[in-house]
């Protein structure tokens, strides 16, 4: 790093497997953890912990009379201090102060607190902490991949590194297949690359590869590289940040052409739940950005609900848009052309450029 110049900023998002074994905090995955952080510290560069596991150390440590509607909540609540400190432990051995932050997808792109949450985030940085940030489930269950890609967005990260319990994205199975090929790069996101998230099996958290892809949808929109790999391989972190050939890189498209935060987030923090079919001229509305509306659509048989992410496609079949809906499929029978469907500012285009 020349003199002068910022460090950069990168976000590491660790799955439940891959910090958590048998109900806790496993010291060998931590120490190999914070010895990543020290070497990319050396490099240059001040990395963001997104952690996940706080719902599974919170699981068995909850009384039988918790509520089963809000078990996983509560457990987050059990969970959040003992993963903080175990993570807080296994830096504060290596000389470094960890700084707990508690977000929601919401905090990092609503008016109302994300330019808070950043300039809270780059002074933790600037001040040489280690954010050791987890997704406030106690407020609501999601998911910290889209977290993760959210805060690397935000920060204008170098690099968002997805650590998983799989080595990256395969054509299949590498489990049931042996001759698996893993995918070295994928140059652009794409409904095509996401289909191949079944070749991929879930972990114990929340997320599996079917989050990280729309974590990596979200990042590399807003100019941030992704790299989903296995944390289990030899330096997987700090291999990954130089860019050295390890797991799937996704490449990003151009910082000058993002579209808005609170948008990306909207329309590609879920797998589409259902597929609508746009009519003959639907590629000039979603090339304008404008509301799509009855009159675009022609009514099939897909169920889905308010605020459900669904894939409009064009004539030929392939998906033109993806969003969040202002209405449910049922609200759709007889209603007038104009009723928005999808609103411009909740979904994004899947044209090719």
């Amino acid at each position: 790093m020349q003199s002068g110049m910022r460090p950069e900023r990168v976000v590491i998002k660790i799955g439940t497997s891959s910090l958590i074994s048998a109900g806790a905090p496993d010291p060998a995955k931590l120490s190999a953890l914070a010895d990543a952080v020290v070497r990319l510290r050396a490099d240059g560069r001040r990395p963001v912990l997104l952690a996940s596991g706080a719902i599974a150390l919170g699981t068995g440590r909850l009384p039988a009379s918790v509520r089963p509607g809000t078990a996983r909540q509560v457990a987050a609540a059990v969970g959040q201090g003992l993963l903080f400190d175990a993570l807080r432990g296994s830096l504060r051995q290596r000389g470094l102060t960890a700084a707990q932050v508690l977000l929601t997808p919401v905090d990092v792109t609503g008016p109302e607190h994300r330019d808070s949450v950043r300039a809270a985030l780059e002074s933790c940085l600037d001040s040489g902490l280690v954010p050791v940030v987890n997704e406030n489930d106690t407020v609501m269950v999601r998911n910290n991949d889209v977290l993760a890609a959210l805060l690397a967005a935000s920060l204008g990260a170098e690099r968002l590194v997805l650590l998983t319990d799989v080595p990256g994205l395969y054509e299949s199975d590498p489990r049931r297949d042996a001759n698996a090929r893993r995918i070295a790069r994928v140059d652009a996101m794409t409904p095509e690359v996401e289909r191949l998230a079944g070749a991929a099996g879930q972990g114990p958290g929340t997320g599996g590869m079917a989050a990280k892809l729309c974590a990596a949808w979200i990042a590399t929109l807003a100019g941030v590289p992704t790299v989903i790999a296995g944390a289990d391989a030899e330096d997987s972190v700090v291999r990954a940040v130089r860019g050295e050939d390890i797991g799937t890189l996704v490449r990003a498209r151009p910082r000058d052409k993002q579209p808005g935060l609170r948008r990306l987030w909207r329309a590609l923090s879920a797998p589409p739940a259902a597929r609508l079919r746009g009519g003959p001229g639907i590629r000039r509305p979603v090339a304008d950005g404008a509301p799509l509306t009855v009159r675009h659509l022609t009514m099939g048989n897909e169920e889905f609900g308010v605020d459900d992410v669904v894939d409009v496609l064009g004539p030929a079949g392939r998906p033109v848009a993806r969003g969040r809906t202002r209405v449910a499929a049922a609200a759709l029978a007889g209603a007038p052309a104009d009723l928005t469907v999808l609103h411009h500012t909740e979904y994004i285009s899947l044209l090719e450029e």
